[in-house]
Parts: C-alpha cells; sequence; structure tokens
C-alpha cells in the first residue's frame, strides 16, 4: 500500500520544524511508519544549496539557486520520498515546492522559470501552510540564534510571506489539498489543528 505525502510549509521562524518533530513522534505513537525529511535535502546538492544559503558575502546567482532548489527536490523525490511512500511510510517534508515559488520568485526569479523547473513532480496528500505574522517568525529566530542565511532579513521574510500566502491561496483555489494553519499560537494548540487536518487521511492499520 501506497504511504501519504504530507508537506509542511511556511517562513522561518514559522515552526515547521518543530511541528515536524512532533508529528513523527505522534505518528510513531499510532503505529505507523512515518519518515521526517526536509529540503534542502540531506543529498549531495541539497548539502551544496546548504552552503550558499549562509554565504552572504558570495550569494549564488538567483536562478542558478531555483535551478539547484529544483535539481536537489528531484533527486529528493527518487532517493528517498519515493522508496519511503512505496514502502508504506508517512512521509513528512519540511518544505516542498510552494517554498520554492515564494524564495526564489521574491528573489528575482520569474516565476514560469521556477514553475517549469518544478513541473510534472510528485504532488503532496495534504500540504499544510503554517501562517504567522513577520515579527513572530524574527523573533522566534532571534531565540534561536542560528547561523544567519541570505533570506533571513525581515524586509525578505515580509515579502516572502506575502508570496508565500498568495501561493498557498492559489494552489487551494485550484482544488489541491492544502490547509491553512494559523501558527502564532503555543505549539499545543497548532498540533492539535495539524492532528485533525491530518487523522482523515490516515490508512486503516492492520490488527
Amino acid at each position: 500500500m501506497r504511504g501519504l505525502f504530507l508537506v509542511l510549509e511556511g517562513i522561518d521562524g514559522a515552526g515547521t520544524t518543530t511541528q515536524r518533530g512532533r508529528l513523527h513522534a505522534w505518528l510513531t505513537q499510532l503505529g505507523y511508519t512515518a519518515h521526517p525529511t526536509a529540503e534542502p535535502s540531506s543529498g549531495p546538492i541539497g548539502r551544496l544549496i546548504r552552503q550558499f544559503l549562509g554565504s552572504l558575502d558570495e550569494p549564488l546567482e538567483p536562478r542558478a539557486m531555483a535551478l539547484l532548489f529544483a535539481a536537489d527536490r528531484r533527486d529528493h523525490i527518487a532517493r528517498e520520498i519515493t522508496p519511503r511512500l512505496e514502502a508504506g511510510a508517512i512521509v513528512l517534508s519540511d518544505r516542498y515546492v510552494l517554498s520554492s515559488l515564494a524564495y526564489q520568485t521574491t528573489a528575482g526569479v520569474p516565476r514560469e522559470i521556477v514553475a517549469q523547473a518544478n513541473a510534472d513532480i510528485l504532488k503532496p496528500d495534504l500540504t499544510l501552510y503554517f501562517d504567522l505574522p513577520v515579527t513572530v517568525a524574527a523573533e522566534r529566530r532571534a531565540r534561536r540564534a542560528g547561523a544567519v542565511e541570505i533570506y533571513d532579513a525581515d524586509a525578505v521574510q515580509a515579502r516572502v510571506l506575502a508570496t508565500y500566502r498568495a501561493e498557498a491561496e492559489a494552489l487551494q483555489a485550484r482544488g489541491e489539498p492544502v490547509v491553512f494553519i494559523p501558527a502564532e499560537r503555543d505549539p499545543d494548540a497548532v498540533e492539535a489543528e495539524l492532528r485533525a487536518a491530518i487523522t482523515p487521511l490516515l490508512p486503516a492499520r492492520s490488527a
């Protein structure tokens, strides 16, 4: 039986990584095989992208970066996502195509280029879009005190947020399965809403 492909999307600081961990623990408790993953992936192209994300002094040309993300995504699907789905696992991906449409177009890459580079790839069974104000996300990023990346400036994040929302709304309008999650609330409340969104999709477990 094919597994389930769930994608968590949102700006940096939205809580996607935290909630992916919580969902993984919850699904495992229920007896499902769940596989957490992320983009950029842990594969060779993904590792290269992470190096460029931290290169504030020598950022990669935006179109080149967009094509690297698309290449990493295709490798991620072939190397990691599809084999897990074919084995019946529930795959939880922190970021997917919406993130490219939000971040790379904000960086100045024409949308049609990003869309074409990501055309005809595996579609999620459900996209969970984490929506919250830029100011709250910035406070969370400051508290975790991680490495600064090329997209972290508040002005950039504000533009990314506007594009992210528009793309998620457009995806929903086309009939794709997208759920908006108000992510400003405490983690327990967010997790409860995520569980409610995912539960109807969970495959029946054998006794």
